[in-house]
């Protein structure tokens, strides 16, 4: 995944299954220590968000997929997770106690969340490089 210095952009489509969060994860975590960002403050964001995509954004049809976007911009790492599912709302029937979300925010430098066209939701998160 490197060369020379130079870190190759992570880009990942996976399936919204409970074994893509792991991909992500150690994907992310790798570009991360990579470039010089907190591997482990990654490790736990991307978790979280692809999680989220998994449990929460297919719940009215079944399959899809999560995008996981990792790139480095002058002093920061920028991770995007996006969706094309149902968009964020409350999810009655999930077992979580909401905590996820700001999780990120407290590891994260800057987070921003935003709904697609046509449906999905894009998170977008920036950590500093040491």
């Amino acid at each position: 995944m490197t060369f020379a210095g130079n870190p190759e952009p992570v880009s990942l489509r996976l399936p919204a299954t409970p074994e893509s969060v792991k991909v992500a994860r150690h994907a992310a975590a790798a570009f991360a220590e990579s470039v010089g960002a907190d591997a482990d403050a990654v490790a736990v964001a991307v978790s979280e968000t692809v999680t989220n995509a998994v449990m929460h954004a297919y719940r009215e049809q079944d399959g899809g997929e999560v995008e996981v976007v990792a790139d480095r911009n002058g002093t920061h790492m920028i991770i995007t997770v996006a969706d094309r599912g149902t968009g964020m709302g409350p999810n009655p029937r999930s077992p979580g106690l909401g905590f996820g979300l700001s999780m990120v925010t407290s590891l994260a430098d800057e987070v921003g969340i935003e709904s697609k066209p046509g449906g999905g939701t894009r998170m977008r998160m920036r950590f500093s490089l040491s």
